[in-house]
């Protein structure tokens, strides 16, 4: 799960998108599973829309990742390596092996005392269940360290059901090289113009626009309904000096705001995004944009957190050109 990055450095349907902005406009969150806000700003409950449930293995596997970023971002080492099983390894990107538990744990502890404020961002994109006790998780990680550049790997980790809890028996981690397109804003140009969503009789507007000298992409967002018309927020994405990254930075008109990590995934971008709503409740999700061809363009909302609490996958949805 770049793990340990390398040790030189490391369904609800709301017909008004009344959540569209609230993580990160850069996945367009209009995607028709909501869960809209009571006046008291705590999440109603209502009758979710029918989905497929994922299995146990794969709650259970996308849980340990959450607990596993809040350990990791915590620096707490004895909790990092307490998700392997006592006899568990991991090899990092490097080939390095570490075998049991007081060994990974060893290690984290040296990682974190030189890499103080080091954050990880998971990327589940596939669990597999293997029978009632074994699972094969693989994912992306993204690591951050102030003042270096982020360390981007791939990884499979195998997951051993353990006296009702889920533990990792081994964890293989390769380092991602970013492309080129992961500096190069002009990749994000074929979104230049304006977009289209509708949803029962909602229509969401969003426009992109080059800003002056072309180093940033202004996005802006506006839903009509009726005759009536209402600008909701505003998002500019460029390319991070300190770590070359592509960046999103989403500020919305109800003081909701979220920061994103574009990465390049095949025919698209995977968004990492965090984010506060207006009543500070807080908020993550993974968000893709897959490019259908020059006119359209799918998006949808994945491993949404607001307050630690996980909602459903956003259904995915189709952008059209105007």
């Amino acid at each position: 799960m770049n793990l340990l990055p390398r040790l030189t450095r490391s369904g609800l349907t709301v017909s008004a998108f009344s959540l569209f902005f609230l993580w990160d406009s850069a996945a367009l969150q209009a995607q028709f599973q909501r869960t809209p806000l009571a006046s008291g700003g705590e999440p109603e409950v209502v009758e979710v829309q029918e989905k497929q449930s994922p299995s146990g293995a794969q709650a259970a596997v996308k849980k340990v990742a959450e607990k596993f970023k809040q350990a990791f971002d915590a620096g707490d080492a004895e909790q990092v390596a307490g998700f392997w099983a006592p006899e568990g390894e991991y090899v990092d990107g490097s080939g390095k092996r570490l075998a049991g538990r007081s060994e990974i744990q060893k290690m984290y502890t040296e990682y974190f005392k030189n890499n103080k404020g080091a954050k990880i961002q998971i990327s589940v994109d596939a669990v597999r269940e293997i029978g009632d006790r074994l699972a094969i998780e693989e994912g992306r990680t993204v690591v951050t360290v102030p003042e270096t550049p982020p360390a981007f790997s791939r990884y499979t980790a195998t997951h051993l059901k353990q006296d009702g809890q889920w533990k990792m028996v081994s964890v293989n981690e390769s380092v991602a090289t970013p492309s080129a397109a992961q500096i190069n804003l002009k990749d994000l140009e074929w979104l230049i113009g304006t977009w289209t969503t509708e949803d029962e009789g909602v229509t969401l507007k969003t426009i992109y626009r080059w800003l002056p000298g072309k180093k940033f992409i202004e996005r802006t967002f506006v839903t009509n309904s009726g005759k009536k018309s209402q600008q909701r927020g505003v998002q500019i994405i460029g390319i991070d000096p300190l770590t070359g990254d592509i960046m999103s930075w989403t500020f919305n008109a109800d003081g909701s705001h979220a920061i994103g990590i574009w990465m390049p995934v095949e025919n698209g971008w995977a968004i990492e995004s965090r984010g506060v709503m207006a009543n500070g409740m807080l908020t993550s999700a993974n968000n893709i944009v897959t490019k259908i061809d020059h006119n359209g363009c799918r998006w949808q909302s994945v491993n949404r957190f607001v307050n630690g609490t996980e909602l459903p996958d956003a259904l995915e949805v189709v952008s059209k050109r105007d």
